[in-house]
């Protein structure tokens, strides 16, 4: 109990400390399931009505014990929500978990709030119907929203070029194409890279920059009828969360598949084979799954491409 004071004080006293190296979601959470063992709720100490009291070693323990719950729920960001889930999936009074859940589901919510638009953004969509992204978040959208108009013209356009990267011997081939595109889409709202070359040797396909903001959005670039389903599988989870979403700047990436053979199919880890659809649908399932492994990172999203659809 005098632990947990000192650190964050009791209810008439300062924290005694100045270092807050404490104070990040795991350490919060791993600090407040502590203290639920030796500071019990069902003994907590109830002083309303009760008049005029002075607060003792007890009555600052519980308090402090409730701070930390508190401040981890100040904690923007995926890492916080993946704390308060946790917190509510191991508390040790099964009465309060659905509370606790409530808040990890509040968090979630406010996460996921919209920044609101600037007045100079309300008129670049008037006059645009597009708008040019001020974080990372609105960037992410945007270059998800390229792809989709990329795949659509693609698979379902007039002057589809499908039948020209059905030619397409590399990967290296295949990405300069998109950048390409990508670029011309860009309408100065952002620039693209190549390979850019990280500090341990790896280099993502495509990295989307902002303007007046350093949060880019690496995007990885596969030709799917060249890979099994368990090595996309790995390079979904290993290369694109695992390597090139380590930076702090960023937390959202896509993985982007383009399919070129008809009929070809791939054997998913629990060994059914599938599709291209359904190769997709289980790349998605599968970072759902393990979403809460990478708290770091708030969202992948897969993409893809199906060439073959011009040749039916």
């Amino acid at each position: 109990m005098t632990f947990v004071t000192r650190i964050l004080g009791g209810r008439r006293s300062e924290s005694t400390g100045v270092r807050q190296q404490h104070a990040t979601a795991t350490h919060l959470k791993e600090l407040f399931l502590l203290m639920q063992r030796y500071i019990r709720e069902d003994e907590d100490i109830d002083r309303s009505g009760g008049g005029v009291y002075s607060p003792g070693l007890r009555d600052n323990a519980q308090d402090a014990r409730n701070a930390l719950f508190n401040q981890l729920k100040q904690i923007p960001g995926k890492e916080a929500y993946v704390a308060l889930a946790e917190i509510a999936a191991q508390h040790p009074n099964a009465s309060s978990r659905p509370w606790l859940a409530s808040h990890a589901r509040s968090k979630a919510e406010q996460d996921a709030d919209l920044t609101p638009w600037s007045p100079a953004q309300v008129r670049d969509f008037h006059e645009h119907l597009d708008r040019t992204p001020t974080n990372h978040r609105e960037l992410a959208d945007l270059a998800i929203m390229r792809l989709l108009d990329l795949r659509d013209d693609l698979e379902n356009g007039d002057d589809s070029v499908a039948k020209v990267l059905q030619r397409v011997q590399e990967e290296t081939e295949m990405r300069n194409y998109l950048a390409h595109e990508l670029r011309g889409k860009a309408q100065g709202r952002y620039t693209i890279t190549q390979e850019e070359e990280f500090a341990d040797d790896k280099r993502p396909d495509l990295r989307f920059h902002g303007a007046g903001f350093d949060a880019p959005v690496p995007a990885e670039l596969k030709l799917a009828e060249r890979w099994t389903g368990p090595g996309l599988f790995e390079r979904l989870e290993n290369q694109l969360s695992g390597d090139y979403l380590r930076d702090n700047r960023s937390a959202s990436g896509i993985f982007a598949l383009v399919n070129r053979t008809k009929g070809r199919r791939w054997q998913l880890p629990s060994g059914a084979l599938v599709g291209f659809d359904g190769l997709l649908e289980a790349l998605r399932a599968h970072w759902k799954s393990i979403a809460n492994q990478h708290p770091h990172v708030d969202n992948i999203t897969v993409i893809g491409i199906n060439l073959s659809n011009r040749f039916v």
